[in-house]
């Protein structure tokens, strides 16, 4: 009968015992006295103690000899024995991942699992919709199917919608392929009938294989314009010509969001790619020409914006239509970078038109103010079009973008609750007048990108009239907002000067609505180059101590030149 493990191991044990007690006397050698004494002094041995000297060596050379090889025949053993143990660990790995549960959970509740979990991909460029690029496969689906067959199979077959949201854009290494063409067709045969929800972004100066790839990549997705459900384009002018394809073939379309690369369109240009689309809820324009004519429906819209250059009071009646035809617009914004005053004569529209859905309102004209009524109006921005990135002088709102936000105010009888006023002439009682109207007013945010000190005056009364009470019925009471909560002041470029408003009346003004328990939040941020306000360091302490009674305080300020 063949030896077993186990007596191999009873005899392995009995054989080391053997081979380490043939050495236990090793452990026992000690020095005689005389060479211990030697050993301690620097005194020559005699000849007698020489010749035992050497005799020992001799005998000490053999037994490590005997040792070295007791040891690599044990060394031997052992590294043979690590081989054979990670073998075995291996295969305890392979049999465990075949019989780990998973595999035995049925492949629809893995699909449940992977769709559930699935999280939307934020876009650093600030996009609407992200999805993963469908040219990366260290991303999203295709990340996933090379988990192991199982996922493979279910993420190909069974999850439509984790390759329904996607983005189409040249990755970072800026190269492709003819094949991305096929990855595209791959991600939206998997996509199965899905509605299609995704990114396509190609706005860079690209070499032409790249640029034709894209292209191609464009086509690809307009061949399967049913499918749309949520679209977002981001391109170079060329592309705006091939969307006339999809005309009449986007029942399934609810938002839209168009961006050039750079303004384009001639003032004979009109898109129709969207005039046919029932279920549209959001657009979304941006650095089109100003001329360019888009149609769209309005019956089911909820929210527009438009951002054009330029565009001015030329489009201000269309807008109105678009107001008026649109039942159910919650949401309006139309910006311009440079501000247009109002052509001599001119009038609003008439009669105007009325909203009984709209809530927020970010507009610059002062004639598409006076052409409207808002009766259920919640939020306004008063701004016009300011973009860093194009490195460009700040366009103000005259006085009467302002007047006009007033009487829209009046006249509409609505109340609001948030108001933003951006890069707005703030002139004598003007801006106090606004929010003398407004009493149910939480949140107020004011922002100059380009401080000058000819707004200080203003913006002095407007501290002043923030900080006035009143007795009411017996109980003291803010004349103006009394239910302000949120307070955002913020100055850029303030260059050279001295801002006057930020002084005692100003964090005596703060304290006290903080006080009172009404204010809850207060951002106020300076930024310039040698500039200098009333507040000491003192005072600056007293406000930072407001954050440790409750405050949420953001209080930045930066003087480069200082």
């Amino acid at each position: 009968m063949a030896p077993t493990l186990a007596s191999i191991m009873e005899s392995t044990r009995t054989s080391l015992d053997q081979l380490i007690a043939q050495s236990d006397w090793i452990s026992t050698i000690t020095h005689s006295p005389d060479i211990a004494a030697l050993l301690h002094s620097n005194n020559l041995p005699s000849p007698l103690q020489c010749v035992n000297l050497n005799a020992s060596m001799k005998n000490l050379e053999d037994i490590g000899r005997q040792l070295q090889t007791a040891l690599d025949l044990v060394g031997n053993a052992a590294a043979s024995l690590e081989a054979q143990m990670s073998r075995v660990r291996s295969l305890q790995h392979h049999y465990n991942v075949m019989l780990f549960p998973i595999r035995r959970v049925p492949a629809e509740m893995v699909m449940e699992i992977l769709c559930h979990t699935w999280m939307a991909v934020d876009d650093p460029d600030g996009a609407h919709i992200a999805g993963f690029n469908i040219f990366t496969v260290a991303e999203g689906p295709w990340y996933l199917g090379q988990v192991c067959r199982l996922w493979r199979d279910v993420v190909s077959t069974l999850c439509p919608e984790l390759w329904a949201t996607m983005t189409i854009e040249v990755p970072h290494s800026g190269h492709l392929c003819r094949d991305d063409v096929a990855m595209l067709e791959t991600v939206l045969e998997r996509a199965g009938e899905h509605p299609l929800d995704f990114l396509f972004r190609h706005c860079t100066v690209s070499p032409a294989e790249v640029f034709s790839i894209m292209q191609q990549c464009f086509d690809v997705m307009t061949a399967h314009s049913a499918r749309r459900r949520r679209v977002e384009l981001i391109v170079h002018p060329s592309f705006l010509p091939r969307l006339s394809v999809i005309h009449g073939k986007v029942d399934l379309l609810t938002d839209v969001y168009l961006k050039c690369w750079r303004m384009t369109g001639r003032p004979s240009d009109h898109i129709t790619a969207f005039e046919i689309a029932p279920k549209l809820r959001h657009l979304y324009l941006r650095n089109l020409h100003p001329d360019i004519r888009i149609h769209f429906p309005t019956a089911n819209l909820v929210s527009f914006y438009d951002e054009r250059l330029f565009g001015g009071n030329r489009r201000v009646l269309e807008y109105v239509d678009i107001v008026k035809s649109s039942l159910n617009l919650l949401s309006f914004s139309y910006h311009d970078y440079a501000y247009v005053p109002l052509p001599p004569g001119s009038q609003p529209a008439h009669p105007r038109a009325i909203s009984q859905s709209m809530q927020t309102l970010s507009v610059s004209l002062a004639l598409f103010m006076q052409s409207v009524e808002l009766p259920v109006l919640r939020e306004v921005v008063l701004t016009a079009a300011y973009d860093k990135d194009r490195n460009q002088d700040t366009n103000y709102l005259p006085r009467d973008a302002i007047v006009s936000l007033s009487q829209l105010i009046c006249r509409s009888h609505c109340s609001l609750i948030r108001l933003s006023i951006v890069d707005t002439f703030i002139v004598d009682s003007d801006l106090v007048e606004v929010l003398g109207l407004t009493p149910g007013l939480e949140e107020f945010a004011i922002h100059f990108n380009q401080w000058d000190r000819v707004y200080d005056p203003g913006m002095g009364l407007l501290v002043a009239s923030l900080g006035e009470t009143a007795l009411v019925d017996g109980s003291v009471q803010y004349c103006l907002v009394p239910s302000l909560q949120s307070l955002v002041v913020t100055l850029e470029e303030v260059d050279g000067t001295h801002v006057s408003f930020l002084d005692a009346s100003f964090l005596h003004m703060i304290t006290s609505r903080h006080g009172s328990g009404a204010l809850i939040k207060l951002n106020l941020g300076i930024r310039g180059d040698n500039w200098t306000y009333e507040l000491g360091s003192e005072d600056e302490e007293d406000l930072k101590k407001l954050g440790e009674t409750g405050l949420t305080l953001n209080f930045a300020k930066y003087d480069f030149g200082g």
